[in-house]
C-alpha cells in the first residue's frame, strides 16, 4: 500500500549546482562515446507512465547486487544474513518525495539517508543528459529548505517504523537484530519547482555516476553506456563471435591453459584433502598483455576454495573437486553463481566479450566447462535465489545416491543439466564435458527427462 503525506512546504532549490564526480580511477579512463544508451527503467512501454522514483530504487538495488556493496536496505539485510560487515548508512528508498522535473528537463527524486537508525541526510537521485546519466548526490546542508525537508523525512521515518522500534525496545537500529526497518512505501508530496538542486559527492569510492551499464539496465546493452559506464570501456571484439565449441578448442590449444589443465587432472590432486585451482586474470584496461593464471588452494579438510577479495579482471577459473566422501564430481551452485556474477562481467569488461568467460571443473569422473552464448548479461544471482538453488541441488542430488553411498556420474550429469535448464534458467548458458582435446555439449531433454549430447567438431 502507498501512503501519501501532503505537506505545504515550498522547495526553493538554488539553481547553482556544485557536483563532484564519483568516478573511480578506472571509470575516468572511459573514452568519449556517441549517442549513449538510455535506461530500461526510464523507458515507457506504450501508454505506461514512468515512475522515476521506482526506477532509481531499481537501479541502486541492482548496483548493490552486482557489486556486493551496500547502499540500500535490501543489501544490508543480505549482509546481515551472511554475517558480513555492514555499512553504517543506507538510502531508505521506500520513503521519498514525488518525482520532480527541472526547467532543463532533468528528473530528480529525494530520499532520506539513514544512519544508526535515524534520518541523517537527504539523497538526490538525478536523471540527466537526455535521460542517459544517473547520479546520486548528498544534498548540502546549506541548501535552502534543507532543514524543513529533513524534518519531513524524519517524521515519516519515525511514524512508519514506530511499531518496530517499540517491539525492539528502543533499539537504535530499529530492529533487535540490527537490520533496517520495513517502512512500506511513503510518498511526501510537496509543491514542485523547476529550479534545481544542490548536492555533492556521496559514497564516491563505491558508487559511480554515469550511464546504464554499471547497473546492467540499458535499452541497448551492447551500445554506448555513457560516461562512467563500466562495460562501455570494453574493447569491441574483432570479427564474428566464436561458438562455445570454438572457444573451448581455442583454450585447449593455449599452452598455459593446457598445462594447468594437465596439472589438475592427476590422481595426486584428486586424493588431496582440499581443492586446487587456477584463475585467469585479464590485464588492466589499456595494457596490451596476455592474461595470467594464478594458483589458489582451498583450506585443508574442505571441499571449496575462495577467489581473492579483489576479483578485478578475473574472467575464468578451473579447479579440482577431490575424492572426499560426499564429493559431487560436477559444478556446485556456487560455481555457477560465480561464473554469472563475476566471470561474465569481467570477461565483457576486460577481455571484450562474454564468450571469453568460462568455468572448468576437473574431477576423477570427468571434467566439465560452462560457457555463455548471450550478447547481454543474463542478470545476476542474488542471495535469496542462491538459497533456492542450493536447496534444489542438494535435494535432487540426494535422490540419486546408490546403495554404496556413491553418486553415479551419469545421474550426476542428468541432474546438473536439469538444474541448468529448469532452475538456473538463463538462456545461453551451456555445459560441456571436456578432455584435454575434446568437448561434448550436454543438454537436458525435458521430454525424455534425460540428457542429450552433441560432440564438438574436432
Amino acid at each position: 500500500m502507498t501512503k501519501k503525506l501532503t505537506i505545504p512546504v515550498v522547495l526553493a532549490f538554488l539553481v547553482a549546482i556544485s557536483l563532484h564526480s564519483c568516478r573511480s580511477e578506472d571509470l575516468l579512463n572511459s573514452s568519449e562515446e556517441q549517442s549513449p544508451s538510455k535506461f530500461r527503467v526510464f523507458t515507457a512501454q506504450e501508454k505506461e507512465t514512468i515512475n522515476y522514483a521506482k526506477g532509481f530504487k531499481t537501479l541502486l538495488e541492482r548496483y548493490d547486487e552486482i557489486n556486493n556493496v551496500q547502499h540500500t536496505a535490501k543489501a544490508l539485510k543480505k549482509a546481515l544474513k551472511n554475517s558480513s560487515e555492514m555499512a553504517d548508512e543506507y538510502v531508505e528508498l521506500n520513503i521519498r518525495s514525488q518525482d520532480f522535473t527541472t526547467k532543463t528537463n532533468e528528473k530528480f527524486t529525494l530520499f532520506p539517508l539513514i544512519k544508526n537508525g535515524k534520518v541523517d541526510g537527504i539523497i538526490i537521485a538525478i536523471l540527466k543528459e537526455n535521460e542517459t546519466q544517473v547520479e546520486f548526490l548528498k544534498m548540502y546542508t546549506e541548501a535552502e529548505n534543507y532543514n524543513k525537508i529533513l524534518e519531513l523525512f524524519k517524521e515519516a521515518y519515525l511514524k512508519n517504523t514506530l511499531q518496530q522500534r517499540i517491539a525492539a525496545k528502543g533499539n537504535g537500529n530499529c530492529s533487535s537484530d540490527g537490520s533496517p526497518c520495513d517502512t512500506g512505501e511513503v510518498v511526501i508530496t510537496m509543491p514542485g519547482t523547476g529550479g534545481g538542486y544542490t548536492g555533492g559527492v556521496w559514497n564516491g569510492d563505491t558508487l559511480p555516476p554515469g550511464g546504464c551499464k554499471p547497473y546492467e539496465n540499458c535499452v541497448n546493452p551492447e551500445g554506448p553506456g555513457g560516461t562512467g559506464g563500466g562495460e562501455g570501456n570494453s574493447p569491441s571484439p574483432d570479427g564474428p563471435q566464436l561458438s562455445p565449441c570454438e572457444k573451448i578448442k581455442e583454450k585447449q590449444a593455449n599452452v598455459k591453459y593446457s598445462q594447468k589443465f594437465a596439472d589438475l587432472n592427476k590422481k595426486d590432486i584428486f586424493d588431496m584433502n582440499k581443492e586446487r585451482g587456477y584463475y585467469e586474470k585479464q590485464p588492466p584496461k589499456g595494457v596490451i598483455a596476455q592474461s595470467g593464471f594464478v594458483q589458489i588452494d582451498g583450506a585443508p579438510g574442505t571441499q571449496g576454495l575462495d577467489l581473492p577479495d579483489d576479483k578485478t579482471g578475473i574472467s575464468g577459473l578451473f579447479h579440482s573437486h577431490n575424492n572426499a566422501d560426499g564429493s559431487i564430481k560436477i559444478f556446485s551452485p556456487t560455481d555457477v553463481r560465480t561464473f554469472i556474477n563475476t566471470f561474465l562481467k569481467n570477461a565483457r569488461e576486460y577481455a571484450g566479450s562474454y564468450e571469453d568467460a568460462y568455468s572448468t571443473v576437473v574431477t576423477s569422473e570427468g571434467s566439465y566447462t560452462i560457457k555463455y552464448t548471450g550478447t547481454t548479461h543474463p542478470g545476476g544471482v542474488d542471495y535469496d535465489t542462491s538459497l533456492i538453488w542450493d536447496k534444489w541441488y542438494e535435494d535432487e542430488m540426494a535422490k540419486i545416491i546408490d546403495k554404496d553411498g556413491e553418486f553415479p556420474q551419469n545421474k550426476v550429469e542428468e541432474v546438473f543439466t536439469r538444474f541448468i535448464t529448469e532452475v538456473v534458467n538463463k538462456p545461453g548458458l551451456q555445459v560441456f564435458r571436456v578432455t584435454a582435446n575434446s568437448a561434448t555439449k550436454m543438454t537436458y531433454n525435458p521430454t525424455t527427462r534425460g540428457m542429450d549430447t552433441d560432440d564438438c567438431p574436432q
